[in-house]
């Protein structure tokens, strides 16, 4: 295989992969040769305790940036772009990256919706072909709080849904990581209706993401890990403008919120 998957696909939306991929929750214990489960939930215990309703968990808040490697019919000025996810339970999430021509910001606090370039957007918004590309404008009702796709109590289960495949040691970043393709079981992937998706991680030794690519056919994408923090709470001028930003917000309503967040990670 080469050093690059070449998967051929859709990209899985980011966001929703770190939510969907969250419920491999599985036990961290160590061994010289890891189990490949294990390795896999040391990496997602950390995201998939920010969404738990129940225990003790410290850290409520995530932060994340990106490189996009590969992605299929992203245009050549954004090659290499950054992207950066803010999150924190139950209902703040800021994305920032590239879209359509520009870099775009779309922010989440509670039912505060914004989104920077305003003037821009809210052009393309006029423009009908533009709109017509976009993903149907769905329900207005309020925003929902952020939750797991399964109930807590069932994730102990999950690990017998996926099946994990050792691939390779490799380099990332200066640092020694072990590749592990991942995907869906197929009854699992039949009932998601995502009988196609596929995975390959990059996981350091201290089980931070290093790399992750995801397809479906007719997409791909792959994206670099260059930091992830976890927090009990991010501060609140994350979920505010930035001083550049202040005079060109466009206020959205939830529907036109969602379906600019669809259209942004498709």
């Amino acid at each position: 295989m080469d050093e690059r998957p070449s998967f051929k696909g859709k990209p899985v939306k980011i966001i929703h992969l770190i939510l969907f991929t969250a419920i491999f929750v599985v036990s961290s214990a160590h061994s010289e040769e890891e189990n490949r489960y294990n390795l896999i939930g040391r990496m997602l215990r950390p995201f998939a305790s920010v969404f738990a309703k129940e225990g003790k968990i410290p850290n409520r808040a995530f932060k994340l940036t990106a490189k996009l490697e590969v992605m299929t019919d992203l245009p050549p000025a954004f090659a290499g772009s950054q992207v950066d996810v803010a999150l924190q339970y139950p209902d703040k999430l800021k994305v920032h990256g590239p879209f359509i021509t520009d870099d775009v910001t779309l922010c989440r606090n509670g039912q505060d919706l914004w989104a920077y370039p305003g003037a821009k957007l809210d052009a393309l918004m006029k423009d009908t072909d533009f709109v017509k590309k976009l993903p149907p404008l769905g329900s207005k009702a309020p925003l929902e709080p952020f939750e797991l796709p399964v109930p807590e109590k069932e994730l102990v289960l999950i690990p017998i849904l996926f099946k994990v495949k050792d691939v390779a040691s490799e380099k990332v970043n200066d640092a020694m990581c072990r590749v592990l393709d991942v995907y869906l079981m197929p009854e699992l992937a039949h009932s998601l209706k995502a009988e196609s998706w596929a995975a390959r991680a990059w996981i350091r030794e201290d089980g931070a993401p290093a790399r992750i690519a995801v397809a479906k056919p007719g997409w791909q994408i792959a994206v670099r890990f260059e930091g992830v923090e976890f927090a009990p709470k991010l501060p609140k001028a994350t979920w505010e403008p930035t001083a550049e930003q202040a005079g060109d917000i466009l206020k959205l309503d939830p529907a036109r919120f969602r379906q600019l967040l669809a259209a942004f990670v498709k």
